[in-house]
């Protein structure tokens, strides 16, 4: 069987990765973007098979994007038609491309497969400027289409609300997941500080002003530092703020390395994984990293993310209400409660979210049967 794995970001081939080991015993290709939207520049990636030539963009809320984005789906298209594939599998977003393979399962009655790994315009920072036209149009272009798959996978339950389809058996939820497992870790807790960690880019999309508010409050209590791993836009502006309050900021610069990284997260008590409360996430790849790692979370990602939180004990869900409540309870836990967060949370991650289960949910869907 030929199979087509569609994806347009670099940012997503973590998840084409696993795709790619799922679907090896047929004969796969993988279909990308030439434009890396991470680094905002033309690259090659070796997990693509076929670089489509789009147009560059610099801005992410911008004309030149959904134009490169529309480039891209059209493209796609075309190559379909060159390769003929029995199963296309496509991450969405692009929007464009929901609407340009629903055409191609029209004309070629193909397996088609929808993985919804972003909800544009909803996870964007725009306020209400995502609910009038011409925002709704980019919207609704995703929605008309999507129904059209055969087998629609959104990368968490929060999609599924979102798009009121909660119950549609069309629609499976299918977690961002890792082959990593967790390493042994060196923790040592102290009552006299309490350091936090932030993994990945600070950009448009995080709330400083929580982050920036939830350590000077626990600075005026306990000792605090924060650890940074990564780089973005906004992480000057972070580094500036914080120092303003006079908490200690430890700048680790970008770290791949699952061993460098666990040196890391073994110095935290905990993990900020804090985003904007009008952006629409149930989880974040981030928030594997700390599972992974065994660091409970600070927590404002709704949804998936919330739910575990509260009902597992991994971690505190924070908002600008609670701040003072949660850092009294974190100044008071001592390490019995740590070490079980600790535990906790790292079973949470090896039931949920490894390439074990990312593959039990393939098959449970039905991905490579009639």
């Amino acid at each position: 069987m030929k199979v087509v794995i569609v994806c347009a970001f670099d940012t997503y081939f973590d998840r084409v990765k696993l795709l790619k080991e799922y679907y090896k015993k047929e004969d796969v290709i993988v279909i990308s973007s030439d434009f890396s939207h991470r680094k905002k520049k033309k690259i090659h990636n070796e997990m693509s098979d076929l670089d489509i030539n789009v147009k560059e963009y610099k801005k992410n809320l911008s004309i030149d994007r959904l134009i490169s984005h529309y480039q891209f789906s059209k493209s796609v298209y075309n190559e379909l038609v060159a390769i003929q594939p029995d199963l296309i599998h496509a991450l969405v977003p692009p929007n464009s491309l929901s609407k340009y393979l629903s055409l191609y399962k029209e004309k070629y009655n193909v397996k088609l497969i929808f993985d919804i790994i972003d909800l544009w315009p909803e996870t964007l920072p725009v306020g209400n400027i995502k609910n009038i036209f011409p925002i709704t149009l980019w919207k609704n272009i995703r929605d008309k289409y999507l129904e059209r798959a055969d087998i629609i996978f959104t990368e968490c339950d929060l999609f599924q609300e979102v798009l009121r389809k909660k119950g549609n058996l069309k629609y499976h939820t299918l977690y961002w997941s890792r082959k990593e497992r967790p390493l042994e870790t060196s923790y040592k807790f102290s009552k006299n500080k309490r350091s936090f960690c932030y993994l990945g880019s600070i950009n448009n999309i995080i709330d400083l002003d929580l982050i920036v508010q939830f350590l000077k409050e626990c600075n005026k209590k306990i000792d605090t530092t924060l650890h940074i791993i990564g780089n973005g836009e906004e992480k000057q502006t972070l580094i500036s703020r914080l120092s303003a309050e006079h908490i200690t900021v430890i700048d680790h610069q970008e770290v791949y390395s699952q061993i460098e990284k666990q040196k890391i997260f073994d110095q935290c008590d905990y993990a900020l994984n804090i985003m904007k409360p009008t952006v629409v996430v149930g989880l974040t790849m981030k928030s594997l990293d700390y599972m992974c790692a065994g660091i409970p979370l600070i927590n404002t990602i709704q949804g998936d993310t919330y739910k575990l939180c509260a009902q597992e004990e991994i971690g505190h869900n924070v908002n600008k209400d609670n701040i003072q409540e949660i850092i009294n309870e974190i100044i008071h836990e001592d390490e019995e409660d740590m070490s079980f967060k600790r535990e906790k949370i790292k079973s949470v991650y090896l039931e949920t979210f490894t390439d074990t289960v990312f593959f039990e949910t393939l098959d449970k869907a039905g991905v490579l049967h009639d």
